[in-house]
């Protein structure tokens, strides 16, 4: 992580350093991160709507979902539910722009303006299918997945999924993996360095544990909108190491691309303000968010669960010593750790994915260029363009 940020171009790079220490001193969730979030006493003091603006493989994802929520549901009563969210593909993630086809970046600066403009009170000349929720469905830019998904659709709320568990299965009661810190598994996707970036050559590291669905069928499709879910069973004989999932779509050509991945450091499983350690012998259930998103695994697909103990450099190297980050002997020596990963009727290791059983019926396509564009007769394409360019530079993390 540290890698990662100090290879950015930043406007104030001078305080970097004094953030990272800032951050380091508070690896714990304590009282000082209050002020970098939302809590019910801000959003009841919320009195007017606004237009958000998230994407399924930006880094500040799941904070754009939690405010909006919050602005919907806790703010001025006289307000509640009148503020909008459009989801794009890539968000802050320019370089995925150009994987999906279906006027992702055209289309999402199309309904940012036309959110922004209902919000603030410019009323469309007509009333669109542009809705409260709008968002892109993607899939894979194979044919397949061009057929199955990569469009965009627009809803009142977001659908309701069916939450389906899908269980690890493997010989024996456990599978395990040996994690060396020296050697981490180098992260390429998801959101640092953000995309659909290809997981092949990772996952076929010898400390990476892989599970994976029937290949589907010619007529099937897999058809997931909402929040992913892991809830693992596992065990270490380090005092401490992490637990990394990961969800990819895996293509006919071998291309295994990453959907979404998080992690759980297990020195703060507890929440706590002071790290518990692990126990050798012990197994442990530790429960995971890997956030939100819209996907069709297209015909001639499966989907892939990578667990791992590294993911470099969204997250820091665990060298599974237990020191802290702000321990003056830190980084300390490099301990290699026997991680387990359960799959037993007494350890059901799942990840719990959000199934929408009717794509056509939940998630409609909407051409949201021609619905803003009838809406407000002054957005025109040209202007789309350059407004694109605009909020390109806003979002850009050039390095």
């Amino acid at each position: 992580t540290v890698d990662w940020l100090t290879d950015l171009s930043m406007p104030n790079p001078d305080v970097l350093y004094d953030n990272l220490d800032t951050v380091a001193e508070n690896e714990a969730h304590t009282d000082w991160w209050a002020g970098l979030e939302l809590n019910d006493a801000d959003y009841a003091k919320i009195n007017y709507p606004t237009a958000f603006w998230a994407g399924w493989y930006d880094i500040f994802q799941l904070g754009t979902f939690q405010a909006y929520e919050g602005y919907n549901t806790q703010s001025n009563p006289a307000v509640r539910g009148n503020s909008k969210i459009t989801v794009d593909a890539a968000g802050h993630c320019l370089e995925a722009g150009a994987f999906f086809t279906g006027n992702a970046v055209l289309g999402r600066t199309a309904v940012v303006l036309a959110q922004m403009f209902e919000v603030y009170g410019i009323r469309p000349v007509s009333r669109s299918q542009i809705k409260d929720v709008t968002f892109y469905v993607m899939s894979s830019n194979d044919t397949a997945g061009l057929a199955a998904g990569q469009y965009w659709t627009s809803l009142d709320d977001f659908p309701k999924a069916k939450m389906t568990d899908y269980y690890f299965n493997g010989a024996g009661s456990g599978t395990t993996l040996f994690t060396n810190p020296p050697s981490p598994e180098d992260r390429i996707g998801g959101s640092i360095p953000c995309g659909p970036l290809d997981q092949a050559e990772q996952d076929a590291r010898s400390d990476v544990l892989t599970f994976q669905t029937n290949t589907l069928g010619e007529d099937e499709e897999l058809v997931l909108s909402g929040g992913l879910f892991a809830n693992l069973f596992v065990s270490s004989d380090a005092i401490d190491t992490d637990f990394m999932v990961k969800i990819s779509d895996v293509y006919p050509t071998g291309e295994v691309r990453i959907l979404e991945d998080n992690a759980v450091r297990m020195r703060w499983r507890e929440n706590t303000l002071t790290p518990v350690y692990m126990e050798s012998g012990t197994v442990y259930n530790i429960e995971m968010n890997l956030w939100n998103t819209s996907y069709v695994v297209a015909p001639g697909h499966a989907l892939r669960v990578s667990v791992s103990s590294s993911n470099n450099p969204r997250f820091s190297v665990n060298y599974q010593n237990g020191l802290v980050l702000n321990d003056p002997a830190y980084p300390g020596e490099n301990v290699t750790a026997t991680n387990t990963i359960y799959h037993s009727a007494q350890y059901p290791s799942k990840v719990t994915l959000p199934i929408i059983e009717n794509k056509n019926a939940q998630l409609p396509q909407v051409h949201v260029l021609k619905e803003v564009m009838a809406a407000y007769p002054s957005i025109t394409e040209d202007l789309l363009q350059k407004f694109s360019v605009a909020l390109d530079k806003m979002a850009s993390r050039k390095r």
